[in-house]
């Protein structure tokens, strides 16, 4: 089968030549890669277009910095292929990932979109983590799903299938950082399915520039509204803006706030330990960390016991 890859890029000219190279270094050959350039103001689009003035399967569209959700929906309008692949331009891509992938589909044809897991890396590529999830059944998926809980996976390993993300409506670009987050969830609902192949596809770089280190605090705040659109959606409620979801939390009792708060701040402290260390200011990690346990020792220790026993493997 054919397959679409899409690059949405916005000022990547550090890494997107390391992403397009992973790209055509896949042992699977039969692919158009579709490069979106998101009105970059430094040299993306001229390395986009050096390589597709080198391979004919590699087009490069740039409009306007119109933001992630706006650039991927007109990304899979152009899209010739019924499954689609996504790559973050800063990310780069195992050599088999296509081949293992649709190995994976044609054991699960009930799949409209399928993801794997993820190595960490840093600016220079050295592997630092990992990124798994557990939803590798469909009982796993239907019991975060019945959980209220949103799917998270890495989206640069994910291949959907083209039909069903413009039946759900495509991404939604009011939830800006969390597209994804908002499709996935979406697309359950309407009762396309998602699993996870438990096999490492992709490297995720951790950078300076990272959208999810530069405002993990934002992200934070927008998944729980997300998720409280989410439970409004399955109750039969109308959604809330941004502006009212904001002013609703406010509302909420201060106990109850200072306890979002509290974990919010562990997680986002937690992140910030994972880019002081990709940045190899190590001196910084350990009071981060410590800070981060302070508040939520539970999810700390089990992120740092997942990140040795990875590094031991």
């Amino acid at each position: 089968m054919p397959i679409s890859i899409l690059i949405p890029a916005y000022n990547e000219e550090r890494y997107l030549a390391e992403a397009i190279d992973s790209v055509l270094a896949q042992t699977y050959r039969d692919f158009e890669l579709i490069i979106l350039d998101d009105g970059s103001k430094d040299r993306t689009l001229e390395i986009a277009q050096s390589y597709a003035q080198r391979d004919s399967r590699i087009r490069v569209e740039s409009h306007a910095n119109v933001g992630v959700g706006p650039t991927m929906n007109r990304g899979f309008s152009m899209c010739s292929n019924e499954w689609v692949a996504i790559l973050q331009a800063d990310d780069v891509m195992m050599p088999m990932r296509f081949e293992r992938q649709f190995a994976f589909l044609a054991e699960h044809p009930e799949l409209d979109v399928a993801a794997g897991w993820c190595k960490h890396i840093d600016g220079e590529g050295k592997v630092i983590g990992k990124g798994d999830t557990p939803l590798t059944t469909h009982e796993a998926v239907n019991q975060i799903y019945a959980a209220n809980e949103l799917i998270a996976f890495n989206c640069s390993t994910a291949i959907v299938r083209k039909s069903a993300v413009l039946a759900v409506g495509g991404y939604r670009p009011q939830f800006r950082v969390n597209e994804d987050a908002d499709l996935w969830v979406r697309m359950l609902e309407k009762g396309y399915k998602i699993l996870i192949q438990p096999e490492y596809f992709v490297k995720y770089r951790i950078h300076a520039g990272s959208v999810s280190v530069a405002r993990a605090r934002f992200i934070r705040q927008q998944a729980r509204w997300v998720k409280d659109c989410m439970i409004r959606r399955r109750r039969g409620e109308s959604e809330l803006s941004w502006e009212d979801f904001v002013a609703m939390r406010k509302s909420l009792p201060w106990l109850v706030r200072l306890d979002a708060e509290r974990r919010d701040t562990a997680k986002v402290l937690y992140k910030t330990a994972t880019y002081q260390f990709a940045q190899k200011k190590y001196y910084q990690v350990l009071p981060t960390v410590l800070a981060s346990m302070m508040l939520e020792p539970g999810y700390t220790i089990r992120q740092i016991t997942s990140k040795l026993s990875f590094r031991r493997s």
